[in-house]
C-alpha cells in the first residue's frame, strides 16, 4: 500500500502483493504475545465505545493489524486507522513553527484520512485516539494540533473536542496502586469530560514490547521529516521487513475462525457488554466466525505455527 501523502506502510491484508518480502523470519516476539494482544485489543474496542479507532504512532501497529484481521468480515472493518505520527517531546507550538512544507504535509495526511477539523466535528460517531501512554504527551499534542487548526480554519474547536475520545494503554505492574493517573493528572485532559478519557491496563511485557522493543513496519515519522520524498517510499531495512512479516502473521491470526471466537469471548467478558452496540458486535463476530481461516501459515510458508499458541519469532 502506498499513499500520496504521509509515510508509506505495506498493507498486511494484501499478502499476494508482498511476494518475496515475506521470505525470512518475522520480528521477534515473546511466547505470550498473541494472547496478550487479544486481551488488549478486546479492551481497546470495548473502552472505545461505538466509535472510529485511530491508532496514533507506530507503537500500536500490532493492535491495528490484529483488529484488521479479526474485524475483516464485520460491519466494522473500515472503522480503524493507523496514523503514523511521532510527536513525542514536541509541542504543538513548536510544530507550527516548522517550515511550511512540513505542516502542509501533515495537514494533507490528516485530511486524506478524514481527520481534519471539519471532518472530525461533523463525524457521525466519535473519533477515538488510541496510543500507549507514558506521559500522555503524544495524545495531548495531537488534540491541540487539531484544535489550533480548527481555530485557524473557521471550525469551532469545541465542536472538534466534543467528537474526540481517548484510550490510553498503560502498563499494569502487579497489583500495585497507580498513584499517577494520566486521564486526571495531565493538564490538557481538563478540556474533556471524564467519560471521554479511558484506560486499558496491560501487562508490562506487552507495553514494553510494543512501546520500546518491537521492530516496526513503517518508518519513524517525527516532524522534521514530514513532507520528505523518502517517507513515501517503501522501507526495506532488515527490521522493517521482519516487522512486515510479523504484521502479516498478526493479521492472519486475527482472520482465523477459532481466534475470532476467542476474541468474541474476550469482548463478552468486558463490562461494556451491557451496551447494545457491543452485544451486536459479539453476535456478528460469532455469526461470521466460520469465514475466517482455519490455519495460519508463517511468512516462510511453514505450517508449524498454530493460531492461539504464542510462539517466539525465533
Amino acid at each position: 500500500m502506498t499513499t500520496s501523502e504521509g509515510p508509506f506502510r505495506w498493507d498486511p491484508s494484501r499478502r499476494a502483493q508482498l511476494g518475496t518480502l515475506l521470505r525470512g523470519e518475522p520480528a521477534e516476539q515473546y511466547p505470550e504475545f498473541l494472547d496478550d494482544l487479544r486481551e488488549c485489543s478486546a479492551r481497546v474496542v470495548a473502552r472505545a465505545g461505538d466509535g472510529r479507532l485511530v491508532f496514533v504512532g507506530r507503537s500500536p501497529e500490532s493492535i491495528h493489524d490484529y483488529l484488521a484481521g479479526v474485524l475483516e468480515d464485520t460491519s466494522r472493518r473500515e472503522r480503524r486507522t493507523l496514523l503514523n505520527l511521532s510527536v513525542y517531546s514536541w509541542s504543538a507550538g513548536e510544530i507550527e513553527t516548522l517550515e511550511h512544507a512540513g505542516l502542509v504535509s501533515l495537514r494533507a495526511q490528516l485530511r486524506r484520512m478524514g481527520l481534519d477539523p471539519a471532518a472530525v466535528a461533523a463525524a457521525p460517531r466519535p473519533v477515538v485516539l488510541v496510543d500507549l501512554v507514558s506521559s500522555g504527551g503524544t495524545l495531548g499534542v495531537v488534540q491541540e494540533l487539531l484544535a489550533r487548526w480548527a481555530g485557524a480554519s473557521g471550525v469551532d474547536p469545541a465542536a472538534v473536542r466534543r467528537r474526540l475520545r481517548f484510550v490510553g494503554i498503560i502498563a499494569r505492574h502487579g497489583n500495585r496502586p497507580r498513584h499517577w493517573i494520566w486521564s486526571r493528572d495531565v493538564a490538557w485532559t481538563a478540556a474533556y469530560r471524564p467519560a471521554a478519557l479511558r484506560s486499558v491496563a496491560v501487562p508490562w511485557r506487552l507495553w514494553d514490547y510494543l512501546g520500546n522493543r518491537q521492530a516496526k513496519a513503517a518508518r519513524w515519522n517525527p516532524p522534521f521529516v514530514w513532507g520528505r520524498e523518502e517517507m513515501r517510499k517503501p522501507p526495506r531495512e532488515r527490521e522493517n521487513l521482519e516487522a512486515l512479516r510479523l504484521a502479516v502473521r498478526v493479521y492472519e491470526h486475527g482472520r482465523d475462525a477459532a481466534e475470532r471466537e476467542r476474541f468474541a469471548a474476550a469482548l463478552a467478558a468486558e463490562p461494556e457488554m451491557r451496551d447494545r452496540w457491543l452485544r451486536r458486535l459479539v453476535a456478528e463476530l460469532r455469526s461470521c466466525g466460520g469465514g475466517g481461516r482455519r490455519e495460519s501459515r508463517d511468512p516462510s510458508g511453514s505450517r508449524h505455527w498454530t493460531p492461539g499458541q504464542g510462539r517466539p519469532g525465533r
